[in-house]
């Protein structure tokens, strides 16, 4: 029966045979202290907590940690480990001991009294080990099979634990470090994450952003998503004696494990030669340092990163007031200075800064710095609504990193140039520039940005109408972002999920998405972005009246009002949406008053002009016009029309869905005035616009109306036409099953219009459901 005996340093561990040596020699200590070191290195890849220990070696758990407390100092003693630095054994406050050193396990055949250790999976920094003496007249005998031996021992650890780590299927992080020193050094903490990542991106290791792995931290079992993840990298770092030690742990998602450190007097070289030193295991060659910049101002730069990760704006203007002369003069201190500006708001100094440093680098000695400089003007071109000249600067911004060997810089400007190339309406290039970052975004490794332009893809989808090819980009991209525990992207992708759904009709489907994280706290979904929670809150009640229950999303949508108008930095045009939706569920219930009432506040102007989604702001007048139509008001009726014309038609791009939502509300305008012939070719044009544009929700939305005008003048044959297009809606839509209903009643087919009418209630919920066909039925 076989064995597994430890090696580590200048020890070797046998557990069967309870025996520790160092150097051939025997170690002696009690039991306990054995026990406690057996324990700690076979669960060596995780911390191990002061319970699970005292079950674990003395079979009770009535032992004091005192007791505890002692055997690990005497079992430190034993192995050289009794200083303040803990390289062997680790304590880990308020959770326990964690194994330190580079082990390796190897399994051996049988029984065997002395064996000679494995290669070594690292360099540890003790006494190299001794050969145990043995006599000469002995030595030619079994020097061959010692040979043997030895290569047999060393070989499996060394292809188990040497072999490159392949990177095809994940992503490394690095995570903030254990920092051991002064609170002067607390940046270290985010500092030598991004240190040691940007070091492995250099080296063309694939690596997560260090926001990315911050914004993982944050959710409340972000650690529980780490096995995703090619290679996870935890670093600690300690000073001691003017000394700086940075020790790093790696972990594999095949389970494999690594350490590495260094020390030094300077914190950046221990931290850069010991990610050297890692990553060599690994087959993967990093430089141990960069030219350029001294270590003191490079220090300062990592320090006003650090903060940045803080989200710490206070501390970062500080650094960014007190630098000293030396690190001003550099790009890279300009370039962060005028980026915090933009990622304050601050569009002047933001703008002059980007513009000013531009001037200091030439397009043929600082190509890469200068295409960064350029993409980050993206913001300034964003907020002055000069979007034809950022398309032209972020393709300068391009043309220059396409010669870098980094891919992500080379991303983000494509994807900031589509997204400036979308509010031009220029979808065909952004789509391409979309697929080109994605494709950049992969190649560094960089999987969130890679799902990020997913997003953009499937937002851009969206926008053009295409719902269906929209949905399964967005189900896979919250699939991946719901497997790396990446919650804070997640809002948004349930809101495009739940805008498809609803616009495929697929009413069921949007409302189950919503059960995904409603209610909040039942579901552990801490959204702490506010607009991002009143946008779900709002989807939720959309979903919850698209599903009949239109009583209960009212109730939801006011006291929804009640956290927006509590949020003066919220979401512009929320108020106004939230109030359009209230004024529609109350028309759907026939309480006109209602309705008159809730469309009367959003109509208010100061609250029109903070809504910049063109499409709302066209639904809003619309609603308007057809509350004031069933309320009998026909001067504001009127009114309401002629303002939403007026409004659509100063409009600087044309957009299909704007064009059917006047036509609608043309067409019932007409029909009041007896204009009967305009209004059914109106109304026929605006179908024939919706089958263009192929959204269903569109599509029934318009037929219905036309459906009713139809039949109203006599063309039931018409009709008839019209509503088979809804043939295929009307087990899932009220308004497509009534439709139909009304059709059948034209054509004096009772048996199957009291099919659908009984579909269209059951659907309808608690709408009031007209007794005929009426033009004018929302």
């Amino acid at each position: 029966m076989g064995k597994r005996i430890y090696y580590f340093g200048d020890f070797c561990l046998d557990p069967v045979s309870r025996e520790l040596t160092r150097n051939g020699e025997a170690v002696t200590i009690a039991a306990n202290a054995f026990g406690c070191l057996t324990y700690l290195i076979e669960h060596r890849e995780r911390a191990v907590g002061k319970d699970e220990l005292v079950s674990a070696v003395w079979g009770r758990v009535d032992v004091s940690d005192n007791l505890l407390a002692q055997t690990i100092v005497r079992l430190r003693r034993a192995l050289g480990d009794a200083g303040a630095a803990q390289r062997c054994l680790r304590t880990i406050p308020r959770v326990g001991y964690r194994w330190m050193l580079d082990t390796v396990a190897a399994d051996m055949p049988g029984e065997t009294t002395e064996q000679a250790p494995p290669a070594q999976a690292a360099p540890v920094e003790m006494p190299a080990p001794a050969v145990r003496p043995s006599p000469w007249w002995r030595r030619s005998s079994w020097l061959a099979m010692l040979c043997v031996l030895v290569a047999a021992a060393a070989y499996w650890p060394w292809t188990a634990w040497h072999q490159p780590l392949d990177f095809n299927h994940g992503a490394a992080i690095v995570l903030p470090a254990e920092v051991d020193a002064p609170a002067d050094w607390k940046w270290l903490h985010l500092g030598l994450m991004d240190l040691i990542s940007n070091d492995l991106h250099d080296a063309q290791v694939p690596v997560e952003s260090s926001q990315t792995v911050l914004d993982l931290l944050n959710q409340p079992d972000g650690s529980a998503h780490f096995d995703t993840f090619a290679l996870v990298i935890h670093p600690h770092v300690t000073l001691a004696d003017n000394q700086w030690r940075v020790h790093l742990d790696a972990r594999s998602a095949d389970g494999r494990t690594w350490q590495a450190e260094s020390s030094s007097d300077n914190v950046l070289k221990a931290a850069r030669s010991a990610n050297a030193r890692l990553m060599a295991q690994m087959g993967v060659a990093v430089e141990p340092g960069k030219p350029g910049s001294s270590d003191a101002r490079q220090e300062y730069l990592m320090r006003i990163e650090a903060a940045t990760y803080a989200d710490s704006g206070d501390v970062v203007r500080d650094l960014l007031d007190k630098a000293p002369p030396d690190v001003r003069e550099m790009p890279e201190f300009a370039l962060a200075k005028a980026s915090f500006h933009c990622d304050q708001g601050e569009l002047e100094p933001c703008k002059q800064g980007l513009a000013d440093l531009l001037q200091r680098l030439p397009a043929d000695k600082e190509p890469a710095m200068r295409g960064r400089v350029l993409a980050q003007q993206y913001y300034v071109y964003f907020r002055e609504h000069k979007y034809a000249e950022g398309v032209a600067a972020l393709s300068e911004a391009v043309k220059l990193l396409k010669k870098q060997k980094g891919k992500t810089d080379l991303a983000f400007a494509y994807a900031q140039r589509g997204e400036l190339e979308v509010l031009e309406n220029q979808f065909d290039q952004a789509q391409s520039d979309f697929g080109l970052a994605r494709v950049n975004y992969a190649l560094d490794g960089y999987n969130v940005g890679a799902l990020g332009m997913d997003e953009s893809l499937a937002s851009l989808a969206m926008q053009r109408g295409q719902f269906a090819q929209a949905l399964p980009v967005i189900q896979r991209a919250y699939a991946a972002y719901q497997r790396m525990g990446m919650r804070r992207f997640m809002p948004e992708l349930l809101m495009d999920l739940i805008v498809s759904q609803r616009m495929l009709l697929q009413h069921v489907d949007a409302l189950a998405t919503t059960d995904r994280y409603w209610p909040f706290e039942q579901k552990h979904w801490n959204v702490s972005d506010q607009i991002a929670r009143h946008l779900l809150v709002y989807e939720r009640a959309q979903a919850l009246a698209d599903n009949g229950r239109t009583s209960e999303a009212s109730r939801l949508l006011v006291d929804l009002l009640t956290q927006v108008a509590s949020d003066p930095d919220g979401e512009p045009g929320l108020q106004d949406t939230v109030y359009v939706l209230l004024a529609k569920l109350a028309l759907q219930r026939g309480e006109v008053q209602s309705a008159q009432s809730w469309i009367g506040k959003a109509m208010d102007q100061s609250l029109l002009e903070k809504n910049n989604d063109n499409r709302d702001y066209a639904y809003a007048r619309l609603t308007n016009a057809l509350v004031m139509q069933r309320a009998g008001k026909t001067k504001q009726f009127k009114d309401a029309v002629d303002a939403l014309q007026a409004w659509a038609t100063g409009l600087p791009t044309q957009d299909a869905w704007i064009d059917i939502l006047l036509l609608r509300a043309q067409a019932i305008q007409a029909w009041s005035d007896g204009r009967h012939d305009q209004a059914l070719a109106q109304l026929k044009l605006a179908m024939n616009k919706a089958d263009a544009y192929g959204v269903p929700e569109l599509i029934v939305d318009v037929a219905q109306v036309y459906t009713q005008a139809l039949i109203a003048a006599g063309k039931v044959e018409d009709a008839a036409s019209v509503s088979g297009k809804l043939s295929t809606w009307s087990q899932v839509d009220w308004r497509a099953a009534w439709t139909q209903a009304c059709v059948y009643r034209a054509l004096g087919q009772m048996p199957y219009t009291k099919q659908y009418q009984s579909k269209a209630r059951q659907l309808a919920g608690d709408r009031v459901l007209p007794v005929d066909a009426s033009v004018f039925m929302y």
